[in-house]
C-alpha cells in the first residue's frame, strides 16, 4: 500500500515503453510474460533504472575526464 503511487506511475511508464517498442499486442504479451513476469510495473522500473544508470555513468565519466585534464 505504501508504494501505490510509485507502482501506478511505473506501470504507466512500462505500458508506454512496451507499446512504443513492440506495437503488437501479441508481442507485448509475450515479452511481458517472459521478461517482466507479467508486470508493467517491473517493465517501467527496469526502464527507469536503465536510464538512471546511463545518466549517472555519463556524469561520472564527465567528472573524471574533467578532473584528469584540469
Amino acid at each position: 500500500m505504501e508504494f501505490l503511487l510509485g507502482d501506478i506511475l511505473l506501470a504507466g511508464v512500462g505500458w508506454l515503453y512496451l507499446l512504443i517498442r513492440y506495437r503488437k499486442k501479441e508481442a507485448i504479451a509475450k515479452v511481458l510474460a517472459e521478461e517482466y513476469e507479467g508486470s508493467y510495473s517491473k517493465a517501467g522500473s527496469s526502464l527507469t533504472l536503465n536510464i538512471f544508470d546511463m545518466v549517472l555513468a555519463t556524469l561520472l565519466f564527465v567528472f573524471l575526464i574533467t578532473f584528469i585534464f584540469i
